[in-house]
């Protein structure tokens, strides 16, 4: 469970959660999304984000951080819209790329690791 804001005066978000994972242990996340647009190209922008997730006493368990330049397509196709990521994991040290079209999402890293999402 989790609650997120979204400031779009700053286009920046911040989400907050709690989590139970099958261990039978609680823990807590934290992350946070900041929004760059550029001038240029409205649909173009760059993302800065990261998360941190804690065990019930806040030790610190998983930290991920990211540089993503996002580019969305709105009506690519007649109800179709397509985001394309390009990013940079800044603790993995590692680029990954994502498309997205409505609930279709293709993950892929420089690893050879990738992923097919379908989103309900």
């Amino acid at each position: 469970m989790s609650i997120r804001r979204f400031y779009p005066e700053l286009s920046a978000s911040i989400g907050v959660g709690l989590q139970f994972n099958s261990q039978d242990k609680f823990g807590y996340n934290i992350r946070v999304k900041k929004a760059l647009l550029l001038k240029s190209n409205p649909m173009l922008h760059v993302n800065v984000k990261g998360r941190c997730d804690t065990d019930k006493d806040f030790k610190q368990k998983k930290a991920k951080s990211a540089i993503e330049l996002a580019w969305s397509i709105l009506d690519f196709q007649k109800d179709q819209d397509v985001r394309i990521k390009i990013g940079y994991d800044l603790l993995e040290k590692a680029p990954y790329f994502q498309i997205r079209e409505n609930n279709w999402t293709l993950n892929a890293d420089i690893s050879g690791n990738w992923n097919i999402r379908f989103d309900l």
